[in-house]
């Protein structure tokens, strides 16, 4: 199997920032959702290999597995096995092999994969969730399957805000993740740290971080002038897709002007989304709607900034 892998430094890097994630969020939920990671990632490699393996190369691209992880770190800790299974599948096959294969695709392929399952299984995705376990709780999740039936919840952050305006969480707890939430994207802590550790190592520009990041809180603070933009921040799929979905080298903007009207328009239209939409959660509909607008817009940049003055006729 691993001579049938390309490898790949930059994705290795990737996948060294998500790994105190994924061990943070086995303390939350127990070892379960490292099951759910590893059918993702076993299910997306197979895809690919069915459609390489009669090709030259006949390897898998080293992305593979970041987007079988990606996929998994946006799911629920109660997904069944069989539903991450079919959204890995997704992923790499309409949301990459159908563009031609790495280094080809328009779209993020784990967003693709993510949203296919959103719409299609809401309630696995959108009505069980559990509490996390917290500091008090150690050794919390590490020495369990998943958490007791005690501590399932029908409510996020966001749903709470969405219903009631409050919630019961506070900024702390959801900054550093204890909180109920996606496998990865509870600790927008953790989350900060791996993206000092993309852009250091050079793994991920900044650019779309701080321009997604920037639009974010002046839309929260435009859309929602109540609440913190800071705490819509941390809570949800932000902070992740900020760090780990606005970066993926294939599908961002490419020119300098580009990628910040790139993270602009996601931040825009995350926040607009969560506003307006009977969704709970907006970044994953922006990123792949940005994704689908920006070569028309890195178009007519192209042609504004290369547009030569008419020749004058004597």
């Amino acid at each position: 199997m691993l001579k049938n892998i390309l490898k790949q430094a930059i994705m290795n890097r990737v996948l060294y920032a998500l790994l105190p994630v994924l061990l943070f969020s086995i303390y939350l939920f127990g070892w379960r959702v490292l099951f759910v990671v590893l059918v993702s990632n076993l299910m997306a490699y197979l895809t690919e290999y069915l459609f390489v393996r009669n090709k030259k190369n006949g390897k898998v691209s080293m992305a593979v597995f970041v987007t079988g992880t990606l996929l998994a770190m946006t799911l629920p800790p109660t997904i069944p096995f069989w539903i991450a299974a079919v959204g890995a599948i997704i992923a790499i096959l309409f949301g990459k092999m159908v563009f031609g294969g790495f280094g080809l695709n328009v779209f993020n392929p784990a967003i693709v994969g993510r949203t296919f399952i959103y719409i299609s299984f809401p309630q696995q995705m959108t009505v069980t969730w559990l509490n996390s376990y917290t500091v008090n709780d150690f050794p919390g999740g590490l020495i369990r399957w998943t958490a007791e039936p005690a501590m399932r919840t029908s409510a996020t952050i966001l749903g709470q805000i969405r219903h009631s305006g409050t919630t019961d969480f506070s900024f702390m707890n959801a900054f550093l993740g204890f909180i109920p939430g996606s496998v990865g994207e509870t600790s927008a802590f953790l989350i900060l740290l791996a993206g000092i550790y993309l852009i250091l190592t050079k793994t991920a520009k900044w650019q779309p971080m701080v321009a997604t990041t920037l639009s974010l809180l002046a839309c929260n603070w435009i859309f929602f002038p109540h609440q913190s933009p800071l705490f819509n921040i941390v809570t949800g799929g932000a902070m992740f897709g900020v760090v780990f979905m606005t970066t993926d080298p294939v599908s961002q903007a490419k020119g300098k002007v580009a990628i910040w009207i790139y993270g602009i328009l996601i931040g825009f239209l995350t926040v607009f989304i969560r506003r307006f939409s009977l969704f709970f959660e907006g970044m994953m509909f922006a990123i792949l709607l940005t994704n689908a607008f920006m070569p028309i817009i890195e178009y007519l940049i192209d042609q504004f900034i290369n547009k030569k003055p008419a020749a004058v006729k004597v």
